[in-house]
Protein backbone atom coordinates (compact mmCIF):
# COMPACT_ATOMS: atom_id res chain seq x y z
CA UNK A 1 0.00 0.00 0.00
CA UNK A 2 2.72 2.35 1.22
CA UNK A 3 4.32 1.86 -2.41
CA UNK A 4 1.58 2.12 -4.40
CA UNK A 5 0.90 5.73 -2.22
CA UNK A 6 4.15 6.47 -3.57
CA UNK A 7 4.03 5.44 -7.60
CA UNK A 8 0.96 7.78 -7.59
CA UNK A 9 2.15 11.06 -5.75
CA UNK A 10 3.20 12.39 -8.57
CA UNK A 11 -0.52 12.57 -9.97
CA UNK A 12 -1.81 13.70 -6.56
CA UNK A 13 -2.93 17.23 -6.02
CA UNK A 14 -0.34 18.84 -3.63
CA UNK A 15 -2.87 18.95 0.04
CA UNK A 16 -3.88 15.56 -1.02
CA UNK A 17 -0.57 14.42 -0.90
CA UNK A 18 0.17 15.68 2.69
CA UNK A 19 -2.77 14.22 3.71
CA UNK A 20 -1.90 10.92 2.30
CA UNK A 21 1.94 11.60 4.73
CA UNK A 22 0.15 12.71 7.63
CA UNK A 23 -2.32 9.50 7.48
CA UNK A 24 -0.03 7.26 6.86
CA UNK A 25 2.16 9.11 9.60
CA UNK A 26 -1.49 8.38 12.16
CA UNK A 27 -1.29 4.95 12.04
CA UNK A 28 2.24 3.89 12.41
CA UNK A 29 3.52 3.87 16.30
CA UNK A 30 6.76 6.08 16.44
CA UNK A 31 8.39 3.03 18.91
CA UNK A 32 8.29 0.14 15.95
CA UNK A 33 7.71 1.81 12.73
CA UNK A 34 4.80 -0.39 12.48
CA UNK A 35 1.30 0.22 11.74
CA UNK A 36 -0.30 0.35 14.97
CA UNK A 37 -1.07 -2.47 17.06
CA UNK A 38 -3.86 -2.57 19.81
CA UNK A 39 -3.33 1.57 19.87
CA UNK A 40 -3.48 3.46 23.26
CA UNK A 41 -2.79 7.13 23.51
CA UNK A 42 -0.76 8.63 26.50
CA UNK A 43 -1.50 12.25 27.84
CA UNK A 44 0.48 14.34 26.05
CA UNK A 45 -2.04 12.61 23.12
CA UNK A 46 0.96 10.57 21.03
CA UNK A 47 -0.29 7.12 20.08
CA UNK A 48 1.90 3.91 20.32
CA UNK A 49 1.25 -0.14 19.96
CA UNK A 50 0.24 -1.04 23.55
CA UNK A 51 2.95 -3.94 24.10
CA UNK A 52 5.33 -1.21 22.40
CA UNK A 53 5.00 1.97 25.23
CA UNK A 54 4.68 -0.91 28.05
CA UNK A 55 8.02 -2.35 26.87
CA UNK A 56 9.43 1.44 26.88
CA UNK A 57 7.97 2.15 30.32
CA UNK A 58 8.72 -1.12 31.43
CA UNK A 59 12.89 0.26 31.15
CA UNK A 60 13.73 2.53 34.55
CA UNK A 61 14.06 6.34 33.19
CA UNK A 62 15.81 9.04 34.94
CA UNK A 63 13.54 11.51 34.62
CA UNK A 64 9.92 9.17 34.93
CA UNK A 65 8.17 8.07 32.00
CA UNK A 66 8.39 10.21 29.54
CA UNK A 67 7.01 10.30 25.42
CA UNK A 68 9.22 8.60 23.38
CA UNK A 69 8.25 10.88 20.93
CA UNK A 70 7.66 14.92 22.65
CA UNK A 71 10.15 13.26 25.09
CA UNK A 72 7.23 15.24 27.65
CA UNK A 73 6.38 13.27 31.21
CA UNK A 74 3.22 11.85 31.17
CA UNK A 75 0.55 13.78 33.85
CA UNK A 76 1.70 11.43 37.14
CA UNK A 77 0.27 12.20 41.09
CA UNK A 78 2.51 14.63 42.83
CA UNK A 79 2.38 14.75 46.64
CA UNK A 80 2.02 18.29 47.48
CA UNK A 81 1.97 18.11 51.32
CA UNK A 82 3.14 15.50 53.90
CA UNK A 83 3.59 15.36 58.05
CA UNK A 84 6.13 14.25 59.81
CA UNK A 85 6.59 12.54 62.81
CA UNK A 86 7.46 15.73 64.65
CA UNK A 87 3.65 16.94 63.04
CA UNK A 88 5.25 19.44 60.84
CA UNK A 89 3.90 20.34 57.79
CA UNK A 90 5.35 20.48 54.72
CA UNK A 91 4.84 21.85 51.14
CA UNK A 92 6.19 20.87 48.04
CA UNK A 93 6.59 25.14 46.36
CA UNK A 94 8.13 23.59 43.33
CA UNK A 95 4.71 21.61 42.71
CA UNK A 96 2.49 24.16 43.58
CA UNK A 97 4.08 26.52 41.18
CA UNK A 98 4.33 23.78 38.31
CA UNK A 99 0.87 22.77 39.07
CA UNK A 100 -1.13 26.11 39.86
CA UNK A 101 1.30 28.69 39.04
CA UNK A 102 2.01 28.13 35.42
CA UNK A 103 1.29 30.39 33.10
CA UNK A 104 -0.60 28.23 30.81
CA UNK A 105 -3.42 27.79 33.56
CA UNK A 106 -2.67 30.65 36.12
CA UNK A 107 -5.32 32.90 35.62
CA UNK A 108 -7.89 30.41 34.78
CA UNK A 109 -10.73 29.89 37.16
CA UNK A 110 -10.93 26.03 39.02
CA UNK A 111 -12.29 23.23 40.45
CA UNK A 112 -10.89 21.12 43.15
CA UNK A 113 -12.52 17.94 43.25
CA UNK A 114 -10.82 16.11 46.83
CA UNK A 115 -11.72 12.93 48.34
CA UNK A 116 -11.19 12.41 52.30
CA UNK A 117 -12.43 9.65 54.54
CA UNK A 118 -11.31 6.49 56.47
CA UNK A 119 -8.01 4.74 54.92
CA UNK A 120 -8.32 1.48 52.96
CA UNK A 121 -11.87 2.57 51.93
CA UNK A 122 -11.19 2.87 47.61
CA UNK A 123 -11.01 6.56 47.81
CA UNK A 124 -7.97 6.65 44.98
CA UNK A 125 -9.28 4.04 42.85
CA UNK A 126 -12.82 6.32 42.43
CA UNK A 127 -10.52 9.41 41.62
CA UNK A 128 -8.15 6.92 39.03
CA UNK A 129 -11.89 6.20 37.42
CA UNK A 130 -12.97 10.30 37.65
CA UNK A 131 -9.47 11.28 35.87
CA UNK A 132 -10.70 8.65 33.24
CA UNK A 133 -14.03 10.75 33.08
CA UNK A 134 -12.19 13.88 33.23
CA UNK A 135 -10.10 12.75 29.87
CA UNK A 136 -12.80 12.18 28.06
CA UNK A 137 -14.72 15.70 28.91
CA UNK A 138 -11.42 17.15 27.99
CA UNK A 139 -11.38 15.88 24.13
CA UNK A 140 -15.34 16.56 23.65
CA UNK A 141 -15.93 13.15 23.99
CA UNK A 142 -18.58 11.04 25.88
CA UNK A 143 -17.84 9.88 29.42
CA UNK A 144 -16.25 7.08 29.70
CA UNK A 145 -14.64 4.66 32.78
CA UNK A 146 -12.44 3.01 30.04
CA UNK A 147 -12.26 0.10 28.17
CA UNK A 148 -13.58 -3.00 29.65
CA UNK A 149 -9.94 -4.87 30.60
CA UNK A 150 -7.88 -1.80 30.79
CA UNK A 151 -6.38 -1.88 34.09
CA UNK A 152 -6.67 1.35 36.23
CA UNK A 153 -3.82 3.33 36.79
CA UNK A 154 -3.15 6.96 37.92
CA UNK A 155 -3.34 7.92 41.89
CA UNK A 156 -1.56 4.65 43.95
CA UNK A 157 -4.02 2.41 45.20
CA UNK A 158 -4.04 -1.40 46.06
CA UNK A 159 -6.17 -4.01 47.92
CA UNK A 160 -5.17 -4.82 51.58
CA UNK A 161 -5.18 -3.09 54.50
CA UNK A 162 -2.33 -0.89 54.43
CA UNK A 163 -2.19 2.68 52.94
CA UNK A 164 -0.47 3.44 50.09
CA UNK A 165 -0.31 7.71 49.64
CA UNK A 166 0.18 9.98 53.01
CA UNK A 167 -0.99 13.74 52.95
CA UNK A 168 -2.19 15.21 50.16
CA UNK A 169 -1.39 14.50 46.46
CA UNK A 170 -2.55 16.00 43.30
CA UNK A 171 -2.67 15.21 39.74
CA UNK A 172 0.42 17.21 37.51
CA UNK A 173 -1.81 17.65 34.89
CA UNK A 174 -5.27 19.95 35.41
CA UNK A 175 -8.34 19.09 32.93
CA UNK A 176 -8.63 21.75 30.81
CA UNK A 177 -12.41 22.34 30.27
CA UNK A 178 -14.32 24.53 27.77
CA UNK A 179 -17.45 25.94 27.47
CA UNK A 180 -18.24 28.46 25.02
CA UNK A 181 -15.47 30.90 25.30
CA UNK A 182 -14.49 30.28 28.73
CA UNK A 183 -12.19 27.67 30.19
CA UNK A 184 -11.29 26.51 33.69
CA UNK A 185 -8.96 24.08 35.18
CA UNK A 186 -10.13 20.60 36.88
CA UNK A 187 -7.48 19.72 39.51
CA UNK A 188 -8.46 15.93 41.45
CA UNK A 189 -6.81 15.49 44.55
CA UNK A 190 -6.38 12.69 46.88
CA UNK A 191 -5.86 12.40 50.83
CA UNK A 192 -4.69 9.72 53.29
CA UNK A 193 -4.64 10.80 57.06
CA UNK A 194 -7.18 13.23 57.63
CA UNK A 195 -9.50 10.98 58.72
CA UNK A 196 -7.70 8.44 60.59
CA UNK A 197 -8.30 7.53 63.68
CA UNK A 198 -4.67 6.09 64.18
CA UNK A 199 -2.75 9.95 63.88
CA UNK A 200 -2.09 12.50 66.03
CA UNK A 201 -5.40 14.78 66.22
CA UNK A 202 -3.14 17.80 65.59
CA UNK A 203 -2.47 16.18 62.17
CA UNK A 204 -5.55 15.37 60.95
CA UNK A 205 -6.80 18.81 61.39
CA UNK A 206 -4.41 20.10 59.60
CA UNK A 207 -5.02 17.85 56.47
CA UNK A 208 -9.21 18.61 56.80
CA UNK A 209 -8.14 22.09 56.95
CA UNK A 210 -5.89 22.16 53.75
CA UNK A 211 -8.89 19.53 51.79
CA UNK A 212 -11.15 22.04 53.05
CA UNK A 213 -9.09 25.32 51.67
CA UNK A 214 -8.27 23.34 48.31
CA UNK A 215 -11.28 21.23 47.51
CA UNK A 216 -14.81 23.07 45.80
CA UNK A 217 -16.60 20.08 45.56
CA UNK A 218 -15.53 17.80 48.53
CA UNK A 219 -16.56 13.83 48.55
CA UNK A 220 -16.91 12.41 51.81
CA UNK A 221 -16.50 8.67 51.19
CA UNK A 222 -18.01 6.34 53.64
CA UNK A 223 -18.42 2.52 54.42
CA UNK A 224 -21.53 1.04 54.79
CA UNK A 225 -23.06 4.07 56.40
CA UNK A 226 -22.67 7.15 58.31
CA UNK A 227 -21.19 5.62 61.73
CA UNK A 228 -21.32 7.87 64.79
CA UNK A 229 -17.21 7.93 64.80
CA UNK A 230 -17.90 9.78 61.15
CA UNK A 231 -20.49 11.42 62.11
CA UNK A 232 -17.68 13.45 64.27
CA UNK A 233 -15.32 13.86 61.95
CA UNK A 234 -17.86 15.41 59.83
CA UNK A 235 -18.53 17.82 62.41
CA UNK A 236 -15.09 18.48 62.46
CA UNK A 237 -14.14 18.87 59.41
CA UNK A 238 -17.74 21.06 58.60
CA UNK A 239 -16.43 23.92 61.70
CA UNK A 240 -12.59 23.68 59.70
CA UNK A 241 -13.89 24.75 56.70
CA UNK A 242 -16.14 27.34 58.17
CA UNK A 243 -13.09 29.08 59.86
CA UNK A 244 -10.42 28.22 57.45
CA UNK A 245 -12.65 29.76 55.14
CA UNK A 246 -13.17 32.61 57.05
CA UNK A 247 -9.90 33.30 57.58
CA UNK A 248 -8.68 33.36 53.90
CA UNK A 249 -11.88 34.70 52.95
CA UNK A 250 -12.91 31.78 50.66
CA UNK A 251 -16.43 30.32 49.81
CA UNK A 252 -17.31 27.84 53.01
CA UNK A 253 -17.99 24.30 51.85
CA UNK A 254 -19.51 25.01 48.04
CA UNK A 255 -20.36 21.57 47.79
CA UNK A 256 -20.29 18.38 50.00
CA UNK A 257 -21.04 14.63 48.43
CA UNK A 258 -21.57 12.29 50.65
CA UNK A 259 -20.91 8.97 48.75
CA UNK A 260 -21.67 5.55 50.98
CA UNK A 261 -19.39 2.81 49.73
CA UNK A 262 -20.82 -1.20 49.99
CA UNK A 263 -24.52 -0.20 50.72
CA UNK A 264 -26.41 -3.18 52.31
CA UNK A 265 -28.86 -3.38 49.73
CA UNK A 266 -28.06 -3.95 46.31
CA UNK A 267 -31.32 -3.64 45.13
CA UNK A 268 -31.45 -0.08 46.46
CA UNK A 269 -28.62 2.49 45.12
CA UNK A 270 -28.11 5.26 43.54
CA UNK A 271 -29.06 9.04 44.15
CA UNK A 272 -32.77 8.83 45.04
CA UNK A 273 -32.16 5.97 47.47
CA UNK A 274 -29.45 7.84 49.32
CA UNK A 275 -31.67 11.33 49.15
CA UNK A 276 -34.09 8.71 51.16
CA UNK A 277 -31.14 7.52 53.60
CA UNK A 278 -29.70 11.51 54.78
CA UNK A 279 -33.44 12.21 55.25
CA UNK A 280 -33.61 9.31 57.74
CA UNK A 281 -30.20 10.27 59.18
CA UNK A 282 -30.99 14.33 59.69
CA UNK A 283 -34.16 12.94 61.73
CA UNK A 284 -31.83 11.35 64.22
CA UNK A 285 -29.82 13.84 64.41
CA UNK A 286 -32.23 16.55 64.85
CA UNK A 287 -33.45 14.15 68.17
CA UNK A 288 -29.82 14.03 69.53
CA UNK A 289 -28.16 16.96 71.45
CA UNK A 290 -24.69 16.17 68.43
CA UNK A 291 -23.20 17.70 65.48
CA UNK A 292 -25.49 20.28 65.06
CA UNK A 293 -23.09 21.69 62.04
CA UNK A 294 -23.73 18.50 60.17
CA UNK A 295 -27.22 18.89 60.73
CA UNK A 296 -27.73 22.31 59.52
CA UNK A 297 -25.90 20.96 56.39
CA UNK A 298 -27.11 17.73 55.44
CA UNK A 299 -30.57 20.14 55.44
CA UNK A 300 -28.29 22.16 52.62
CA UNK A 301 -29.02 22.51 48.99
CA UNK A 302 -25.19 22.70 48.92
CA UNK A 303 -25.01 18.67 49.78
CA UNK A 304 -25.69 15.90 47.60
CA UNK A 305 -25.41 11.90 47.99
CA UNK A 306 -25.48 8.71 46.42
CA UNK A 307 -25.24 5.15 47.46
CA UNK A 308 -22.88 2.34 45.66
CA UNK A 309 -23.25 -1.54 46.16
CA UNK A 310 -20.91 -3.70 47.05
CA UNK A 311 -18.06 -4.26 43.50
CA UNK A 312 -18.04 -7.69 44.02
CA UNK A 313 -15.32 -10.41 44.95
CA UNK A 314 -13.50 -10.77 41.80
CA UNK A 315 -13.04 -7.24 41.77
CA UNK A 316 -11.53 -6.87 45.48
CA UNK A 317 -9.61 -10.01 44.72
CA UNK A 318 -7.67 -8.39 41.69
CA UNK A 319 -5.21 -5.81 41.50
CA UNK A 320 -5.81 -4.51 38.24
CA UNK A 321 -8.61 -2.36 38.52
CA UNK A 322 -10.89 -3.76 35.53
CA UNK A 323 -14.07 -2.76 34.66
CA UNK A 324 -14.87 -6.27 33.90
CA UNK A 325 -13.80 -7.38 37.33
CA UNK A 326 -17.04 -5.72 38.97
CA UNK A 327 -20.47 -6.81 39.35
CA UNK A 328 -22.69 -5.65 37.10
CA UNK A 329 -24.73 -3.14 38.90
CA UNK A 330 -21.67 -1.99 40.96
CA UNK A 331 -20.25 -0.82 37.50
CA UNK A 332 -23.77 0.77 36.15
CA UNK A 333 -24.07 2.81 39.42
CA UNK A 334 -20.72 3.63 39.48
CA UNK A 335 -21.05 5.13 36.05
CA UNK A 336 -23.60 6.87 36.72
CA UNK A 337 -22.08 8.81 39.73
CA UNK A 338 -18.81 9.65 38.25
CA UNK A 339 -20.90 11.25 35.15
CA UNK A 340 -23.01 12.94 37.02
CA UNK A 341 -20.02 14.34 39.06
CA UNK A 342 -17.95 15.68 36.12
CA UNK A 343 -20.66 16.71 33.97
CA UNK A 344 -21.41 19.03 37.13
CA UNK A 345 -18.13 20.69 37.82
CA UNK A 346 -19.28 23.79 36.55
CA UNK A 347 -21.30 24.32 39.29
CA UNK A 348 -18.23 23.60 41.35
CA UNK A 349 -16.09 26.67 40.43
CA UNK A 350 -13.58 28.01 43.32
CA UNK A 351 -15.27 31.14 44.77
CA UNK A 352 -14.12 33.49 47.44
CA UNK A 353 -16.44 35.08 50.00
CA UNK A 354 -17.66 37.96 47.46
CA UNK A 355 -18.93 34.96 45.42
CA UNK A 356 -15.88 36.20 42.96
CA UNK A 357 -13.94 33.08 40.82
CA UNK A 358 -10.66 32.46 42.61
CA UNK A 359 -7.96 32.45 40.15
CA UNK A 360 -5.59 28.65 40.17
CA UNK A 361 -2.63 31.20 40.90
CA UNK A 362 -4.48 33.04 43.84
CA UNK A 363 -5.29 29.43 45.60
CA UNK A 364 -1.43 28.32 44.54
CA UNK A 365 -0.49 31.59 46.90
CA UNK A 366 -3.02 30.80 49.40
CA UNK A 367 -1.85 27.44 50.07
CA UNK A 368 1.70 28.66 50.59
CA UNK A 369 0.70 31.05 53.41
CA UNK A 370 -1.06 28.54 55.05
CA UNK A 371 1.10 26.27 55.34
CA UNK A 372 4.06 28.71 55.90
CA UNK A 373 1.99 29.28 58.95
CA UNK A 374 1.17 26.04 59.60
CA UNK A 375 5.08 25.41 60.14
CA UNK A 376 6.12 27.43 62.86
CA UNK A 377 7.47 25.33 64.88
CA UNK A 378 5.68 27.12 68.51
CA UNK A 379 2.37 26.76 67.31
CA UNK A 380 0.36 23.49 68.71
CA UNK A 381 -3.30 23.30 68.91
CA UNK A 382 -5.83 20.13 69.60
CA UNK A 383 -8.93 21.57 68.41
CA UNK A 384 -10.56 23.36 65.12
CA UNK A 385 -10.86 26.66 66.98
CA UNK A 386 -7.64 26.71 68.34
CA UNK A 387 -5.85 26.73 64.39
CA UNK A 388 -8.62 29.52 63.64
CA UNK A 389 -7.41 31.79 66.46
CA UNK A 390 -3.75 30.75 65.48
CA UNK A 391 -4.80 32.06 61.52
CA UNK A 392 -6.42 34.98 62.65
CA UNK A 393 -3.15 35.95 64.87
CA UNK A 394 -1.02 35.43 61.84
CA UNK A 395 -3.53 37.58 59.69
CA UNK A 396 -3.88 40.39 62.45
CA UNK A 397 -0.09 40.36 62.72
CA UNK A 398 0.03 41.19 58.63
CA UNK A 399 -2.32 43.36 58.81
CA UNK A 400 -0.48 45.36 61.71
CA UNK A 401 2.10 45.67 59.30
CA UNK A 402 0.44 47.03 56.82
CA UNK A 403 -1.32 49.44 58.90
CA UNK A 404 1.99 50.80 59.70
CA UNK A 405 3.36 51.39 56.59
CA UNK A 406 0.18 52.23 54.78
CA UNK A 407 0.75 55.46 58.29
CA UNK A 408 4.20 56.32 57.23
CA UNK A 409 3.33 56.84 53.16
CA UNK A 410 0.52 59.30 54.20
CA UNK A 411 2.92 60.99 56.66
CA UNK A 412 5.67 60.98 54.46
CA UNK A 413 4.29 60.28 50.48
CA UNK A 414 6.75 59.87 47.86
CA UNK A 415 5.46 62.53 46.24
CA UNK A 416 6.25 65.37 48.72
CA UNK A 417 7.49 68.56 48.05
CA UNK A 418 11.37 69.45 49.67
CA UNK A 419 9.49 72.13 51.65
CA UNK A 420 7.20 69.58 52.86
CA UNK A 421 10.04 66.98 53.80
CA UNK A 422 11.86 69.91 56.02
CA UNK A 423 8.98 71.14 57.63
CA UNK A 424 9.36 67.69 60.18
CA UNK A 425 12.73 66.98 61.02
CA UNK A 426 14.21 63.07 61.39
CA UNK A 427 14.29 63.23 64.42
CA UNK A 428 10.43 64.37 65.14
CA UNK A 429 9.28 62.20 62.16
CA UNK A 430 11.19 59.39 64.50
CA UNK A 431 9.27 59.98 67.32
CA UNK A 432 5.74 60.52 65.38
CA UNK A 433 6.23 56.94 63.87
CA UNK A 434 8.10 55.40 66.95
CA UNK A 435 4.90 56.45 68.96
CA UNK A 436 2.14 54.78 65.86
CA UNK A 437 4.10 51.72 66.08
CA UNK A 438 3.36 51.19 69.90
CA UNK A 439 -0.09 52.12 69.43
CA UNK A 440 -0.09 49.43 66.56
CA UNK A 441 1.48 47.03 68.66
CA UNK A 442 -0.77 47.17 71.83
CA UNK A 443 -3.51 47.06 69.93
CA UNK A 444 -2.08 43.80 68.13
CA UNK A 445 -1.62 42.43 71.71
CA UNK A 446 -5.33 43.14 72.57
CA UNK A 447 -6.53 41.45 69.77
CA UNK A 448 -4.73 38.38 70.27
CA UNK A 449 -7.07 34.98 70.66
CA UNK A 450 -6.42 32.92 73.39
CA UNK A 451 -3.32 31.06 73.79
CA UNK A 452 -0.94 30.34 76.47
CA UNK A 453 0.57 33.61 78.06
CA UNK A 454 4.24 32.05 76.64
CA UNK A 455 2.93 31.92 73.22
CA UNK A 456 1.09 35.47 73.24
CA UNK A 457 4.30 36.97 74.70
CA UNK A 458 5.91 35.40 71.84
CA UNK A 459 3.80 36.59 69.07
CA UNK A 460 3.96 39.85 70.50
CA UNK A 461 7.46 40.26 70.43
CA UNK A 462 7.49 38.79 66.76
CA UNK A 463 5.06 41.67 65.80
CA UNK A 464 7.09 44.21 67.64
CA UNK A 465 10.37 43.10 66.14
CA UNK A 466 8.51 43.42 62.71
CA UNK A 467 7.48 46.98 63.37
CA UNK A 468 11.13 47.95 64.67
CA UNK A 469 12.17 47.25 61.21
CA UNK A 470 9.98 49.04 59.55
CA UNK A 471 10.40 52.08 61.66
CA UNK A 472 14.08 51.70 61.04
CA UNK A 473 13.73 51.53 57.13
CA UNK A 474 11.33 54.45 56.71
CA UNK A 475 13.39 56.18 58.84
CA UNK A 476 17.01 55.80 57.42
CA UNK A 477 15.00 56.75 54.19
CA UNK A 478 13.46 59.70 55.29
CA UNK A 479 16.74 61.17 56.80
CA UNK A 480 18.36 60.57 53.20
CA UNK A 481 15.27 62.67 51.64
CA UNK A 482 15.74 65.33 54.69
CA UNK A 483 19.06 65.69 53.65
CA UNK A 484 18.32 66.47 49.58
CA UNK A 485 15.66 68.57 50.11
CA UNK A 486 17.75 70.58 52.51
CA UNK A 487 21.18 70.55 50.30
CA UNK A 488 18.59 71.90 46.89
CA UNK A 489 16.78 74.78 49.23
CA UNK A 490 19.95 75.36 50.22
CA UNK A 491 20.93 75.68 47.05
CA UNK A 492 18.43 78.36 46.01
CA UNK A 493 18.49 80.41 49.57
CA UNK A 494 22.14 80.94 49.25
CA UNK A 495 21.91 82.21 45.66
CA UNK A 496 18.71 84.45 47.01
CA UNK A 497 20.87 86.07 49.94
CA UNK A 498 23.90 87.06 48.19
CA UNK A 499 21.52 87.93 45.02
CA UNK A 500 18.49 89.71 46.70
CA UNK A 501 18.00 92.59 44.43
CA UNK A 502 17.62 90.56 41.49
CA UNK A 503 15.08 88.01 43.25
CA UNK A 504 12.55 90.77 42.88
CA UNK A 505 12.55 90.08 39.30
CA UNK A 506 12.74 86.24 39.83
CA UNK A 507 9.97 85.95 41.47
CA UNK A 508 7.15 87.60 39.19
CA UNK A 509 8.20 85.01 36.83
CA UNK A 510 8.34 81.30 39.05
CA UNK A 511 8.78 82.55 42.94
CA UNK A 512 4.62 83.00 43.39
CA UNK A 513 4.03 79.22 43.11
CA UNK A 514 7.19 78.47 45.53
CA UNK A 515 6.05 81.19 47.91
CA UNK A 516 2.71 80.28 48.48
CA UNK A 517 3.98 77.05 49.88
CA UNK A 518 6.73 78.20 51.26
CA UNK A 519 5.17 80.39 53.61
CA UNK A 520 2.86 77.95 55.03
CA UNK A 521 5.60 75.62 55.90
CA UNK A 522 8.76 77.34 56.47
CA UNK A 523 7.98 81.18 57.57
CA UNK A 524 7.68 84.34 55.74
CA UNK A 525 11.20 85.61 55.75
CA UNK A 526 12.56 81.90 54.35
CA UNK A 527 9.68 82.16 51.80
CA UNK A 528 10.80 85.10 50.48
CA UNK A 529 14.37 84.26 50.23
CA UNK A 530 13.36 81.20 48.47
CA UNK A 531 11.21 83.28 46.38
CA UNK A 532 14.30 85.95 45.48
CA UNK A 533 16.51 82.98 44.43
CA UNK A 534 14.51 81.89 41.48
CA UNK A 535 15.73 85.23 39.83
CA UNK A 536 18.89 86.24 41.44
CA UNK A 537 21.78 87.54 39.50
CA UNK A 538 24.28 84.91 37.73
CA UNK A 539 27.71 86.21 39.46
CA UNK A 540 26.61 86.40 42.83
CA UNK A 541 23.73 84.02 42.58
CA UNK A 542 26.04 81.36 41.47
CA UNK A 543 28.30 82.33 44.79
CA UNK A 544 24.94 82.37 47.27
CA UNK A 545 24.12 78.95 45.94
CA UNK A 546 27.87 77.20 46.60
CA UNK A 547 27.17 78.59 49.95
CA UNK A 548 23.61 77.89 50.12
CA UNK A 549 24.39 74.06 49.13
CA UNK A 550 26.98 73.89 51.72
CA UNK A 551 24.61 75.43 54.75
CA UNK A 552 21.93 72.59 53.95
CA UNK A 553 24.40 69.61 53.59
CA UNK A 554 25.49 70.88 56.55
CA UNK A 555 21.98 70.67 58.44
CA UNK A 556 21.09 67.37 56.66
CA UNK A 557 23.81 65.63 58.32
CA UNK A 558 23.74 67.39 61.27
CA UNK A 559 20.00 66.49 61.52
CA UNK A 560 20.68 62.61 60.76
CA UNK A 561 22.36 62.62 64.05
CA UNK A 562 20.24 64.13 65.99
CA UNK A 563 18.13 61.14 64.76
CA UNK A 564 19.87 58.79 65.74
CA UNK A 565 21.10 60.27 69.30
CA UNK A 566 18.41 62.48 71.23
CA UNK A 567 14.58 63.17 70.86
CA UNK A 568 13.59 66.12 69.72
CA UNK A 569 14.32 69.14 72.19
CA UNK A 570 13.40 71.87 70.67
CA UNK A 571 10.52 74.06 70.74
CA UNK A 572 8.16 75.03 67.83
CA UNK A 573 7.20 78.58 67.10
CA UNK A 574 5.06 78.53 64.49
CA UNK A 575 8.30 77.66 62.28
CA UNK A 576 10.85 74.66 62.26
CA UNK A 577 14.14 75.26 63.90
CA UNK A 578 15.55 73.70 60.79
CA UNK A 579 14.22 76.42 58.61
CA UNK A 580 15.35 78.94 60.96
CA UNK A 581 18.95 77.32 60.98
CA UNK A 582 18.94 76.92 57.49
CA UNK A 583 18.85 80.36 56.70
CA UNK A 584 19.73 83.51 58.43
CA UNK A 585 17.88 86.63 58.80
CA UNK A 586 18.56 89.54 56.64
CA UNK A 587 19.65 91.90 59.23
CA UNK A 588 22.28 89.84 59.90
CA UNK A 589 23.74 89.48 56.57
Amino acid sequence: MVLKGLRDEAAMPREGSAHFFKLEEDITCSVCLQELNDPVSITCGHTFCKPCISSYWATPQLLGYRCPECRKVPAHPVQLIYSDPQRQMWLDESAVDRCFMDSNVSGHPLCLICVIGEKRRGKSSLLNYILRALGCQEKGQAVSLGDEDEPLSGFGWRSGTDSVTKGIWVWSKPFILKRNDEKMAVFVLDTEGSLDIESVRETCIKLSALSMLLSSCLIFNVNANLKTTEMDYLEMYLHVSELTGESFSLQYLQHLNILVRDWQDPDNCGREAAQSYIEHETEKLRKSSKNHRVLETLRSPSVSSFLLPHPGKPFLRSSQGRLSDMDDDFRSHLTTYVSNLVERVWLHCKTDVHGEKVTCSQLGQMLKDFVSTLQREHLSFASPLEMFYMLENFKNMKNTIKKFQDFVEREAPMTSSPFRILGVRPSKMRMKVSEEASRLLGEYEQSLRTGSDAERQKLTEETKTLLDQEVEKFCAAYSKRFTKCAVGIGCAVGGGVLSLAGGVVGAAVAGTVLATEAVALLGSTTAALVTGAVGGSVTLGAIGTGVGAGVGGAIGHKENKKDQKTDDRSNDNGSTSDTQQLVPKPSDQ
